[in-house]
């Protein structure tokens, strides 16, 4: 299929009109990516996390197995045992009666730091305790010391790329006496950016140059018969006997909650295992995490799920997954799918900002939004696959208000000059309607069929020369004020008023339907409020004249016209030429209004009655003139056409029947011209 310059022209001015829009939103894009990509203030990744949050709350993790459990140091516990902190030897009667029930591993979200410690009988009773079973114990990462234990056995294959782990100095652990009497310790500490919640349990650490393994790690380590840790590098994985769980470059687990209620379930209070029967409550072979929930134990850290959880049931939720392999991920591609769906959005919703309408972009915009978004939640729900829903859609609503933004800014000033230049040309209704759709409007010039009306009053200049300058003035405003008047109310373009003259088009700007007739009715509407103006004294006293027009419908070149200081918008081609030759020709025939063929063909039905011939210019063949005569009846019309057809060849009977018709039409001045011709007198 060929496509016409014209169509290439259209589609030029339509983009053209929409590059500021184009621009904006490129400009908004490539700024939003570099933001989201430096973050220079961490906001992205501030929105990011909350993101994830919402989530891991909306769609909680389930658990498959049930081997780990919680003994909580509740206020409870504090009330009946004495305030915080307790006694080594109560911790030891505690851990004793988690070690009868034979669990895989205890392991303590307690720091029983050294120089915490006042050592003798205390220490010694809680070593034994922790002998009974395989028993972890917690240390944490000491930004301001230097001091280092050995860590856990662990191998690597190939070099392991984690250059965000956690990592201090130094480390605060329990006394040689206590570590000899564990398999092992674990770091509890939990890593937050400020004032966000914990998100993720670090699997390893780095302190005194040495690698230290989190708790959670360390517990099911040891459950699992004390295994050695394989950290390998290709796929990134940490091994934990039969177990694996993803390394990604911070060396630390993606926290995913369990519900509130499985939470309740795996949780035994301190107290009932510290009451005389309490043994035999904590499962055989499940690993059991001591600590507190109590306030005063300082234990809690805001999550998603709880902004008050105690540091215990993080631990556990990380157990929990360790051993079911419930694991969120965020590997490289994941990222790499947040910045192609980032550019894809914002370019989707930046391109419906600048080419549609407010209602149909928007719409397009939020569908591309909610299906990122639902996309999102489906690899989080499906594959546990963490893609940011937030920052993206941010971005693409960034980007698409500022687009329609400047697409709005745009169109309003279009729309506030097109009704500033046209108010006074056209009709309200149509100056709205080009308003709200401005590609109607073909400024740059367009082809287009059009009936031209030429209208001008008979004997003016005269008539300037009879009255008081202010009298004309006022005579002449009110009469042009009506005929503007009526050509807005028929459809029609006021073009220009030349003195008393008033040039007006029909079908221009936009299409108006029968426009021909639309002029025609208009013409015959300005002959009648001219006639009601003449019986006026003022007019009357003035001899103020009949207004003759002239009609002609043809093709024209319609739009703006003039130079850089001035532009008109206008209308060129013979059709103008004529209706202007038409105007003049009533002055011959008598009559008020000169219609040329091309308008009378468009005008089936109408009754015309014949005037005669003009030549409109010099090159152009003689064209038939005609006037509406609505009042005649179909034997009036027969007997003028009769007297029109024998003029020529028998001027006598022809004058004969134009006077039969006078009679009946009496104030006619087309009848009596044509009367004064065929007997010599016009």
């Amino acid at each position: 299929m060929r496509t016409s310059p014209g169509n290439v022209a259209t589609l030029g001015r339509w983009l053209r009109k929409r590059a500021v829009a184009w621009l904006t939103g490129a400009v908004l894009l490539l700024g939003g990516l570099w933001f989201i990509e430096r973050d220079p203030s961490g906001l992205a990744e501030r929105w990011r996390g909350l993101a994830f949050d919402a989530l891991g709350t909306a769609f909680p993790r389930e658990t498959a197995s049930n081997r780990v459990v919680v003994i909580d140091i509740d206020r409870a516990a504090l009330e009946k045992m004495g305030p915080w902190p307790w006694p080594r030897d109560v911790l030891a009667t505690l851990v004793a009666k988690v070690a009868a029930s034979r669990p895989a591993a205890i392991a303590l979200d307690i720091l029983l730091a050294d120089k915490g410690s006042a050592g003798g009988s205390g220490d010694e009773a809680l070593a034994a305790a922790l002998r009974r079973a395989p028993s972890v114990l917690g240390v944490v990462l000491d930004p301001d010391g230097n001091a280092g234990i050995d860590g856990p056995p662990i191998v690597t294959t190939g070099a392991i790329d984690t250059p965000d782990i956690l990592a201090a100095p130094g480390l605060d652990a329990p006394s040689a006496r206590l570590r000899d009497a564990a398999k092992g310790w674990g770091v509890l500490s939990l890593a937050a950016p400020e004032g966000q919640p914990v998100r993720t349990v670090p699997l390893l650490t780095v302190a005194a140059s040495g690698v230290q393994d989190g708790l959670a790690v360390e517990a099911v380590r040891v459950g699992q018969g004390d295994v050695t840790l394989i950290a390998q590098a290709r796929p990134p994985r940490l091994q934990i006997g039969p177990l694996s769980a993803p390394l990604e470059q911070n060396a630390s687990l993606w926290l995913h909650a369990s519900t509130k209620d499985h939470r309740i379930e795996r949780t035994i209070p301190a107290t009932a295992l510290l009451a005389e029967k309490g043994a035999g409550r904590v499962p055989e072979g499940s690993i059991a995490f001591i600590g507190a929930s109590a306030p005063e134990a300082g234990g809690l850290r805001a999550t998603a799920a709880d902004p008050f959880m105690p540091s215990v049931q993080i631990q556990a939720d990380a157990a929990e997954q360790l051993l079911d392999g419930a694991f969120l991920t965020r590997p490289r591609a994941a990222v790499l799918a947040e910045r192609a769906g980032s550019a894809i959005l914002s370019v989707g919703a930046i391109v419906a900002g600048a080419m549609l309408g407010p209602f149909w972009a928007s719409l397009v915009a939020a569908l591309l939004i909610v299906a990122w978004v639902a996309a999102a939640t489906l690899a989080f729900v499906r594959i546990s696959l963490l893609i940011d829903p937030l920052v993206p859609a941010l971005l693409a609503v960034f980007a698409f208000q500022g687009t329609a933004l400047a697409r709005f800014a745009i169109v309003w000033r279009e729309r506030r000059a097109i009704e500033a230049r046209f108010a006074q040309h056209l009709s309200p209704a149509i100056v709205r309607r080009i308003a709200q759709n401005l590609d109607v409007l073909r400024l740059e010039g367009e082809e287009r069929i059009v009936t031209a009306l030429f209208t001008d009053i008979e004997g003016f200049t005269a008539l300037t020369e009879r009255g008081r300058p202010q009298e004309v003035g006022s005579l002449l405003n009110a009469y042009l004020d009506r005929v503007s008047s009526l050509v807005v109310e028929h459809g029609g373009m006021i073009d220009k008023i030349v003195g008393d003259a008033v040039h007006a088009f029909f079908n221009a700007p936009l299409d108006l339907e029968n426009h021909a007739r639309c002029a025609i009715a208009c013409a015959q509407a300005i002959v009648g409020a001219t006639d009601a103006l003449r019986t006026k004294p003022e007019a009357a006293r003035l001899a103020f004249g009949r207004t003759r027009i002239g009609i002609e419908s043809g093709p024209a070149v319609v739009g703006d016209f003039g130079g850089s200081r001035k532009l008109d918008y206008t209308a060129h081609g013979a059709a103008i030429n004529t209706a202007a030759k038409l105007e003049a020709s009533n002055k011959l025939f008598r009559s008020s209004i000169a219609v040329g063929p091309g308008a009378v063909a468009l005008c089936p039905g109408l009754a015309f009655r014949p005037l005669g011939h003009i030549r409109p210019s010099s090159e152009s063949q003689p064209i038939l003139v005609c006037e509406p005569w609505p009042e005649a009846n179909q034997d009036d019309l027969a007997a003028y056409i009769e007297a029109f057809e024998t003029s020529q060849s028998d001027p006598a009977r022809a004058a004969r029947l134009f006077a039969e018709l006078a009679h009946r039409h009496p104030s006619d001045p087309a009848l009596r011209g044509w009367i004064e011709r065929l007997s010599g007198e016009g």
